[in-house]
């Protein structure tokens, strides 16, 4: 019976001389290649140490970056259009009922998801409620004037004017978060903002209260998306449960709204196309696509940041300047006009290859 070799003891494990190593003493181990001797001639499988695992903390890839941009923008023109479709070819008029549906539809698709397993949500507490809403306030606010401003502007004007929240996005987050951007990236900035300013001085359909309500727009758009990212980053564990608890306080809040606001109620029951099966195809569009947007804009902000969400909102509507110039009906063509938003446009794109290329 062979004894049970103990490879710490020569004695119980005799080897050829030549293949013989002394052992190095202690004081005096230095690296002489014998560990790369030794990692060529022993297993793959015992050499190599395990590679560290990406945790969520790890920054986000380019393919995700681009993605969630690509997400965002895709589905913002399909709300777009689709609002457009509600508010003014059918002439709906509530603003807040439809704000109120996709703010719905979102918690709904969640809580479902969440059911089978598809998602993970936190349990709701009065802490995560009083620190989500600053954001839940700002994002109602900002859905609600975007809503009022797509009922009261042509689709051409007020994508354009919407390039005033750029501008109030970057100096949030230069002041908020810290963040400093590129010189390529504020003269882009310029250039939108300079071809908006042009535009509107072509503006043959002036409307005050959209330019009032379209600005206001700009700000809460601004506000959202940097509270979304510093909220985002303290909910690394489930950005899910952001999302989520956003939609419902801010459905909430618009619920409140619409029972508060005289004859909103009485305009929605007796709003004469609930008959109309195109007009009710149209509206079940709009709640389902604003809950898309919402997901997009959450994923597209905390992969990304607050600025190029705002900036990716605007290049998509080089799509949709141009289709809705014959979309809604509103839209009152001038050269000046014309010129304004191709020079706007020229900056989101400079802005989208100053951003993504590295």
């Amino acid at each position: 019976m062979h004894s049970r070799k103990n490879p710490s003891k020569s004695i119980d494990n005799p080897v050829p001389d030549k293949m013989r190593r002394e052992p190095p003493e202690d004081d005096d181990i230095e690296d002489d290649g014998s560990d790369a001797e030794a990692q060529r001639l022993l297993p793959r499988h015992v050499v190599e140490s395990p590679k560290p695992s990406s945790s969520s903390s790890s920054p986000p890839t380019q393919a995700k970056r681009i993605g969630t941009a690509l997400f965002y923008a895709i589905s913002s023109i399909w709300v777009i259009f689709v609002n457009k479709i509600v508010l003014s070819t059918y002439k709906f008029p509530s603003v807040l009922t439809i704000a109120l549906l996709q703010f719905a539809s979102t918690t709904l698709a969640l809580r479902v998801a969440s059911a089978l397993g598809y998602v993970s949500l936190l349990p709701i507490s009065l802490r995560g409620v009083r620190s989500i809403l600053p954001l839940s306030t700002c994002y109602l606010l900002n859905i609600l004037t975007g809503l009022s401003a797509t009922q009261n502007l042509s689709l051409p004007m007020m994508v354009l004017l919407r390039r005033a929240s750029i501008l109030m996005t970057m100096l949030l987050e230069k002041w908020m978060l810290k963040s400093q951007p590129s010189t390529t990236v504020q003269l882009s900035v310029g250039l939108m903002l300079g071809g908006a300013l042009v535009a509107a001085m072509g503006d043959l359909s002036f409307n005050a209260l959209g330019y009032i309500v379209i600005f206001f727009n700009d700000l809460f758009t601004a506000l959202n998306g940097v509270i979304l990212k510093r909220t985002s980053e303290e909910y690394k564990k489930s950005n899910m449960t952001v999302l989520y608890l956003n939609s419902l306080l801010s459905a909430m809040g618009v619920s409140m709204i619409i029972m508060i606001v005289p004859g909103e109620v009485e305009s929605v029951v007796n709003f004469p196309l609930w008959s109309d099966g195109s007009f009710i195809i149209n509206l079940v569009f709009a709640a389902l696509m604003g809950s898309v947007l919402n997901l997009a804009i959450f994923l597209c902000t905390s992969t990304n940041s607050a600025l190029t969400t705002t900036v990716v909102g605007c290049l998509k509507n080089v799509l949709t300047s141009y289709l809705g110039m014959f979309i809604g009906g509103d839209y009152v063509f001038s050269w000046l006009n014309f010129l304004g938003i191709n020079i706007s446009i020229a900056g989101s794109l400079i802005y989208a290859h100053a951003t993504f290329r590295g």
